[in-house]
């Protein structure tokens, strides 16, 4: 059972000089019953040129036995409190080195054979992301769940932020293109949608290759984030688009409509104006997508002046004139405002 027994690694047509260098960093707390097993799929790729970087946040389980019966296989490690799993991958992208690199998290495996997979297929002069399958398990390995998930593009970045899905444990980022964009640590749930968000607003979607390799495993379990917190990722979800229509320059009033989905706690809110590269014409499916939602609630909380300025920038970024617009144009310019709030 992989990553405890393993066949021979498979052959190779790839002179050990040309192997790229691949780096994983696996931020850890508390998750000494899983780490071991994510170690040794790194080592089981008996690949001759990686490293793998643990940044532990003070854990006080057997982490810390796991890490030292293996250290003769890790690069770098640590062990001290930080502020989180976003701070914890920015500490390791300051140890890589190498021209690969992705974060693994403590409970996630990698698939045999991914690192002479990416190897062999990422170009790293023509790309800057490979995005590969991903199989989800239930607890222990043999309990496939999904199989074969793997994150896609769409016609414009627009449509692929529509999607709002990044397959993180799959997604290998070249390394420069990734120490320059960083880790945003004000998201704790979401910092991976708010990466893949940030890369192609500014460099598109031409340098993204697709594969078919399976490269990781990731692992459902009950005190998993996916899973036990779960329902806190919205709040991240929309604090990312927040952020895509702030540095858009959209008008106040679609701002308002996504703000209003923000609940800010402990922490307040500071937007982040992100560089964007790509021409308008390209975003333009996400911004009409976002107006859309807001007219209906601003339509639910009685705002009708508010719908009908979302409404127009809906049709200014190409919503076409449908009868459901038709209902809209109706509902909002020629029914009495008494009659809407009845």
């Amino acid at each position: 059972m992989w990553p405890w027994l393993y066949a021979e690694s498979a052959k190779h047509d790839i002179r050990d000089a040309y192997l790229p260098k691949i780096s994983i960093i696996t931020p850890s707390y508390n998750q000494g019953q899983y780490l071991e097993e994510t170690i040794r799929s790194v080592i089981a790729q008996d690949y001759p040129r990686y490293e793998l970087i643990i940044i532990d946040a003070g854990s006080t389980d057997n982490t810390l036995d796991v890490i030292r019966q293996y250290e003769p296989w890790i690069t770098y490690w640590v062990s001290e409190k930080d502020r989180g799993q976003s701070h914890a991958i920015q500490k390791g992208l300051a140890q890589v080195t190498g021209d690969i690199v992705n974060w693994i998290n403590s409970d996630d495996l990698l698939a045999p054979g991914a690192f002479y997979s990416l190897a062999r297929e990422f170009d790293l002069a023509h790309y800057d992301v490979l995005c590969g399958g991903c199989d989800y398990f239930l607890n222990d390995i043999s309990q496939l769940d999904t199989r074969g998930m793997r994150m896609g593009l769409d016609a414009t970045v627009g449509d692929t932020l529509n999607r709002h899905q990044i397959n993180q444990p799959s997604t290998f980022f070249k390394a420069s293109i990734l120490k320059q964009l960083g880790v945003d640590e004000q998201f704790r749930y979401t910092m991976d949608l708010d990466l893949w968000f940030r890369y192609l607003l500014q460099a598109g979607q031409e340098k993204v290759l697709l594969s078919d390799s399976l490269l990781t495993y990731f692992r459902l379990h009950e005190a998993s984030k996916t899973v036990a917190e779960g329902t806190h990722f919205e709040q991240d979800i929309q604090r990312v688009f927040y952020n895509v229509l702030y540095s858009t320059g959209q008008p106040a009033v679609l701002l308002d409509a996504v703000r209003q989905l923000i609940v800010e706690k402990a922490t307040p809110f500071v937007p982040t104006r992100y560089p964007v590269r790509v021409p308008k014409q390209e975003l333009a499916a996400f911004v009409r997508h976002q107006a859309w939602l807001a007219v209906h609630r601003y339509n639910d909380a009685g705002h009708y002046a508010a719908a009908r300025a979302c409404l127009a920038i809906a049709r200014q970024h190409g919503f076409p004139l449908n009868w459901v617009v038709l209902k809209q144009l109706i509902r909002l310019y020629v029914l009495p405002q008494s009659l809407l709030r009845h």
